[in-house]
């Protein structure tokens, strides 16, 4: 019964993947390893997670026409081929250098909150979008099943800055490419694993409630405060990454880690919730 606690947390999760363009990956798969879920456990559960949350933000997202579907199948695609790469890593230092993923996400995360960060008015769409969108997809889908996530992180900001993306249309085109690559990935991870599929479950029913919820609200939001906060999602989970790599000087770190994550998420649904009223 304890598995249905994942519920309330996946429909939060899925309201921020559906927000930002993100596969809610950079949450779960903490949440997840302070569990007792190994690294390889971590991410085969995520990534399940990223198919649902993935799926319904995208299907809303295209009724509110914020979704180029040949870029995200292109993305896609190509990201779902080279997530298989990356799963093999995983698997071969599951359980002994668990850390690595901590060492990964405080790097690439700490990028792109900076890109993020930029001013983007003056950004131009490339000319070769075909190649660029290729590249895109290549970079998500290696870090997609090397850390859990989709990959929308480093989609959108992407987007934006390389193809000259709307901010709106750049997240609901990441969640379109974040469902193969996720599906991609994961396929890689069923052969090897066992899983408790009642967890994934429960987190995967939240977000079919989460996703859609977080996709309709962005259209009350310009394309500057969709950045801003996302940026504040990747300083929120940086923040968390480093106290739990110091977990190893300080046990009780580990939950305040988890406080962090906690604060941002109430503090993020409370601003849903007021855009929602006025």
């Amino acid at each position: 019964m304890w598995s249905l606690l994942f519920i309330p947390l996946g429909a939060v999760v899925g309201a921020l993947s559906g927000f930002f363009g993100i596969g809610g990956g950079v949450i779960i798969v903490p949440v997840l390893l302070f569990s007792g879920y190994t690294a390889a456990e971590a991410v085969a559960t995520s990534l399940l997670f990223v198919v649902g949350t993935s799926l319904a933000g995208a299907k809303r997202h295209t009724s509110l026409g914020n979704v180029s579907w040949t870029t995200g199948l292109l993305i896609g695609l190509t990201g779902a081929v080279t997530a298989q790469l990356s799963s093999r890593l995983v698997l071969a230092f599951s359980g002994t250098s668990d850390w690595l993923l901590n060492v990964f996400y405080l790097a690439i995360l700490s990028y792109f909150a900076v890109t993020l960060l930029k001013k983007t008015s003056k950004r131009r769409p490339k000319e070769n979008t075909t190649v660029a969108a290729g590249v895109i997809g290549a970079i998500a889908g290696l870090l997609s099943a090397l850390l859990g996530i989709g990959g929308g992180f480093i989609i959108v900001p992407l987007l934006v800055s390389w193809l000259g993306y709307s901010t709106h249309r750049a997240v609901g085109t990441s969640l379109a490419a974040v469902l193969f690559i996720a599906f991609g990935g994961l396929v890689s991870y069923l052969p090897s694993l066992t899983l408790d599929f009642l967890v994934p479950a429960a987190l995967i029913l939240g977000a079919f409630i989460g996703a859609p919820l977080g996709a309709t609200v962005t259209s009350r939001y310009r394309e500057k405060e969709i950045s801003r906060r996302l940026a504040l999602l990747y300083g929120v989970v940086i923040v968390s990454i480093t106290l739990d790599l110091m977990t190893q000087l300080w046990m009780p770190f580990t939950y305040i880690s988890l406080g962090v994550l906690f604060v941002f998420i109430v503090g993020i649904t409370a601003d849903f919730i007021g855009r929602f009223t006025k």
